[in-house]
């Protein structure tokens, strides 16, 4: 069994865009067991939007299944292993801190269930407002993680030639 570790451990250290896979397949079991019916409810203008967190853990899974199947067809291309762990944090962190944010939002009152919304009160407006900032600061990052891999990448192009 120690050894079975070590191997796995080892394997991503050569290769730490293999815990991507394990991140997205993690995201996707997750999606069935965590969140039974639980929704967002995103407040734009005069529209709802309602989405359930199972969709956002798919999305989240999606997304990190198709980083880890370019990182598969590009690990030759690219330039710097240290811009691969950079990249993979990057991503990953964001990710659970995503993830993180979907469940402690309920726990903490910030999104109370439906029936519970005053929307004649300027303070639901305000607290949306603060949750909606912290999921576009985390979504920013995420998006500008995202460069490291194409600067990766292109560099790593330059360099066989």
């Amino acid at each position: 069994m120690d050894n079975n570790k070590s191997v796995l451990s080892l394997h991503i250290i050569k290769k730490p865009y293999n815990s991507l896979a394990l991140i997205g397949i993690s995201f996707y079991v997750l999606s069935y067991f965590a969140f039974s019916n639980q929704v967002l409810d995103i407040h734009l203008h005069d529209t709802y939007f309602v989405i359930a967190y199972t969709h956002i853990c798919w999305v989240l899974s999606i997304v990190a299944l198709i980083i880890w199947l370019l990182y598969l067809i590009t690990n030759k291309m690219l330039y710097s292993k240290k811009l691969v762990w950079i990249h993979v944090i990057i991503t990953i962190t964001t990710f659970i801190l995503l993830t993180f944010l979907l469940f402690s939002s309920n726990e903490a009152g910030l999104l109370k269930p439906r029936h519970y919304y005053d929307l004649s009160n300027w303070e639901s407006f305000t607290l949306f407002n603060k949750y909606a900032k912290t999921i576009s600061l985390i979504m920013s990052v995420l998006l500008c993680g995202q460069i490291i891999f194409i600067i990766n990448f292109i560099a790593g192009l330059m360099a066989k030639k």
